[in-house]
C-alpha cells in the first residue's frame, strides 16, 4: 500500500496530458564497468566489490548480440500509430584510456570514445553498426548521460596516491570497485558530476561541454535531453547543459544536489516541472529492472505504474537500465529479462489499444 500510495504522489502534481505515451529510458549504454567474469571473481576474491551489488554481478559493455536480441524483440510489436516500443538510450561517450594513463605514470586522465572501446572488446566490433540499424528504424534514440560514469578526479587522486585496491582493478581495466566510508557520499565513484571545490566543478563544465559537441559529432544531432549519473547535479550543471542545448532532465522523482563537505541536498521533482531556465524535468514513474531485483514480477509491478500514470494524464516514464539487456556476464539472465520485456510489451498492447510509443526527447514537446 505504501509503495502504491507512493506512485499516486509522484503522479499527482504537473500538467496532464489528453493522450497514453509510453517512454522507455535506459542508461549506461557505451560505459564499461566489470570487463569480464574473470576480472569479477578476482575483485570479488579482493573484497573490491559485493557478490550482491547487481551490477557487479551483471554489467558490462554490450555486445553486438545485444543490440541484436534486443531489437528482436522491439520489431514484434507497433502502436495504433504503426511506432515500435523504443528505447530512450542514454550513452556514456568515454572510458579511460587505460594505457595512455599507465604510460603517462598516473599524472594525466586520458579517454577514449565508446567507438573505441567497442573495437577493443570482443563481441562489440560491430556494435556501432547495430546502433545505426536501430537508429534508422526508430528502435533507439540516443541521448547524452556523459562524457564518463565516473568521478574522475577523485579517482585519479586514488591512482596518483598510489592507493592499491584502484591500481589493482586498473591492471584489469576496471574502476568501477567499491568506496565506502564517510569521506564518499556514495558507495562507489560514478557519480560523474559529485564535487566538493571549485577545481571539481570546473572539471566537471568542461567535461560536459566536450561531451556535448562530442554527442552531436557521433550520432548527427544535438541531444535535448540528459540524464545525470547517479541522479547527482546541481544548478551549475544545469548552467552547462543548457548552454549545450539540452532543455529537458530525465531522472528519479528524488535528485541529489551535491554540497561542499555535507551530505547531498535531496531535491523532489514532478513531471512536467520547470526551472528558471525553462528546461524541464521528467520523472520516472514506472521501473522495469529484473537484473537489480530478482525477486520482483516486474511485469506486474509495471503494469501497475503504467495504469496509475495513465489515470493521472501522465505519461509513463519506464527506467530500465543497461544492465537488463547486457549479455557478456550472463546471457542467460539478459534473455531471461528480453522474455519478461517481451511479456510486458505485450501486456501492454492488449491493455492500451490507443497507446503511443515515444522517446523523451519528443516528449519534451508536449510540455
Amino acid at each position: 500500500m505504501k509503495a502504491t500510495l507512493k506512485k499516486h504522489i509522484i503522479n499527482a502534481r504537473g500538467a496532464r496530458l489528453k493522450k497514453k505515451y509510453i517512454i522507455f529510458e535506459s542508461d549506461d549504454w557505451g560505459a564499461i564497468r566489470i570487463p569480464d567474469n574473470q576480472t569479477r571473481k578476482e575483485l570479488l576474491d579482493r573484497e573490491l566489490i559485493r557478490k550482491n551489488d547487481p551490477f557487479s554481478r551483471y554489467d558490462s559493455l554490450e555486445t553486438t548480440a545485444d543490440f541484436q536480441a534486443l531489437f528482436d524483440v522491439l520489431s514484434k510489436f507497433k502502436d495504433h500509430e504503426g511506432n515500435y516500443p523504443v528505447l530512450t538510450a542514454n550513452f556514456i561517450l568515454n572510458n579511460p584510456d587505460f594505457k595512455k594513463i599507465s604510460d603517462g605514470e598516473f599524472q594525466d586522465y586520458f579517454n577514449e570514445s565508446f567507438l573505441e572501446t567497442y573495437k577493443n572488446n570482443p563481441g562489440s566490433e560491430d556494435a556501432w553498426e547495430a546502433i545505426k540499424v536501430g537508429m534508422n528504424n526508430n528502435f533507439l534514440v540516443p541521448q547524452f548521460h556523459g562524457s564518463e560514469h565516473l568521478n574522475v578526479i577523485r579517482w585519479m587522486e586514488y591512482l596518483k596516491s598510489g592507493d592499491e585496491r584502484y591500481h589493482f582493478a586498473f591492471k584489469k581495466k576496471c574502476f568501477a570497485i567499491d568506496e565506502i566510508g564517510s569521506h564518499n557520499r556514495r558507495e562507489n565513484l560514478m557519480a560523474a558530476y559529485d564535487h566538493n571545490n571549485k577545481e571539481e566543478l570546473e572539471f566537471v563544465k568542461k567535461n560536459i561541454t566536450k561531451g556535448l559537441k562530442q554527442f552531436g559529432d557521433i550520432f548527427g544531432y544535438k541531444s535535448i535531453t540528459s540524464i545525470a549519473p547517479c541522479y547527482v547535479w546541481d544548478d551549475n550543471v544545469e548552467r552547462e547543459l543548457l548552454a549545450g542545448g539540452i532543455k529537458g532532465f530525465q531522472g528519479s522523482f528524488l535528485q541529489n544536489t551535491p554540497r561542499p563537505g555535507e551530505e547531498f541536498k535531496k531535491t523532489y521533482r514532478y513531471i512536467g516541472q520547470k526551472n528558471k531556465s525553462n528546461q524541464s524535468y521528467f520523472v520516472r514513474n514506472g521501473l522495469f529492472e529484473p537484473s537489480i531485483n530478482q525477486n520482483v514480477d516486474w511485469v506486474s509491478k509495471c503494469m501497475q505504474s503504467i495504469d496509475i500514470a495513465f489515470k493521472w494524464g501522465k505519461p509513463a516514464i519506464i527506467g530500465t537500465h543497461r544492465i537488463n539487456f547486457a549479455g557478456r556476464l550472463d546471457i542467460n539472465q539478459r534473455d531471461q529479462n528480453l522474455k519478461m520485456f517481451e511479456q510486458l510489451l505485450t501486456e501492454i498492447s492488449k491493455k492500451w489499444k490507443d497507446v503511443k510509443f515515444t522517446s523523451t526527447d519528443k516528449l519534451l514537446n508536449k510540455y
